[in-house]
């Protein structure tokens, strides 16, 4: 079922279970952007942390030098669309309803000109606690019709519970299509013998063998890793400048019951006058099979992403933390999934 035509059920799945059509002039994600944020880990750190190093980079020689040719970037986006109220025990509850889309895609430069690797891959449908809805009949309707319903599931009947177990069903369908994306990448001839930059943290990723061919780049941080004085020599680094490397986790910890390891270290992109600490600065993330190698991957990587952060995304609000090709891969997926005002239009009958 294409967009237009889940936008379509998901209006009508909404009016025949009796309830409001209520679409918000603002998606999930930027209610709550913290849902994206790092996530809190012990750290162990693989080189001194007394000094930060040079990156062996010089400008304006090295650019365009870089050995990246495939980038991967994911976008979720999550809309209240509506409500249902049902009898949940001794009181009525109010069901939230999202439309939620999520897409995936990977570009590949060829003779220094991007474009897509395959299709990419996207995802529609409505969001909603299964149990709670009144009318299973409707329901099941819908569904063989070829609605996608995906249920929260959390039976709790908490109208702002609901709304935060949306958004976090949104960020795993997200993670899904990107994994089916990277899987399909890496199983390709293509990545014999190079590496994807993908955008965002490494630790979402469960699959470990997509992992292996993966370099993550975060650009917003919420955890400090380190005690106050060597994290506080981390936000002074110069440009061209990376941290120690380190890992998430100990090499003798048991990595059971899901938990993940990675190699990570901090890299300043640029500077400029009057800037703030964090201005240029990202977090590079590698799979941690490669911790005897560690310092030496920093060193080769960081080279190729200071080489990828030209041309430059500006006026993109993060321009100084973007990848060139990530900003592309951004502006792609935002071509292809529909607009906040799109999917309010729709839900008003404006756009069916």
């Amino acid at each position: 079922m294409n967009t237009r035509d889940t936008l379509k059920n998901a209006r009508e799945f909404i009016r025949r279970q009796g309830g409001e059509i209520a679409p918000l002039p603002i998606s999930e994600e930027e209610l709550d952007p913290s849902a994206q944020d790092d996530q809190s880990f012990q750290t162990y750190a693989l080189e001194s942390t007394t000094s930060c190093q040079n990156v062996d980079y010089t400008y304006p020689n090295d650019c365009g030098q870089s050995e990246f040719t495939f980038f991967e970037d994911g976008k979720q986006r999550t809309l209240h669309i509506g409500f249902i109220k049902a009898e949940h025990g001794e009181h009525t509850a109010i069901i939230p309803v999202h439309f939620v889309v999520v897409a995936a895609v990977i570009l590949q430069r060829r003779e220094r000109e991007l474009s897509l690797w395959h299709q990419p891959e996207i995802r529609s449908g409505i969001l909603v606690e299964k149990s709670l809805v009144p009318n299973t009949h409707i329901l099941n309707e819908f569904e063989n019709s070829g609605l996608e319903i995906i249920d929260t599931e959390s039976p709790s009947g908490d109208y702002y519970v609901l709304r935060n177990r949306a958004l976090q069903k949104a960020k795993s369908m997200r993670l899904e299509v990107e994994t089916e994306l990277i899987r399909s990448w890496r199983i390709s001839n293509d990545a014999e013998s190079g590496f994807l930059v993908v955008d965002g943290t490494l630790m979402n990723f469960r699959d470990e063998e997509n992992v292996r061919r993966c370099v993550g780049v975060s650009k917003s941080f919420g955890t400090r890793y380190f005690n106050t004085t060597d994290h506080n020599r981390i936000l002074q680094m110069q440009e061209f400048q990376r941290s120690w490397t380190f890992r998430f986790h100990h090499p003798g910890d048991a990595l059971n019951l899901g938990a993940r390891d990675r190699i990570s270290w901090y890299l300043r992109l640029r500077t400029k006058i009057n800037a703030d600490p964090e201005f240029g600065l990202i977090r590079v993330e590698i799979s941690h099979s490669y911790h005897n190698q560690a310092a030496d991957y920093a060193n080769r990587f960081s080279k190729s992403l200071i080489s990828e952060r030209l041309p430059t995304s500006y006026p993109d609000s993060r321009w100084d933390k973007h990848l060139y090709p990530i900003q592309e891969c951004e502006n792609y997926l935002s071509s292809i999934i529909p607009t906040i005002q799109t999917i309010a239009s729709s839900m008003k009958g404006a756009l069916i």
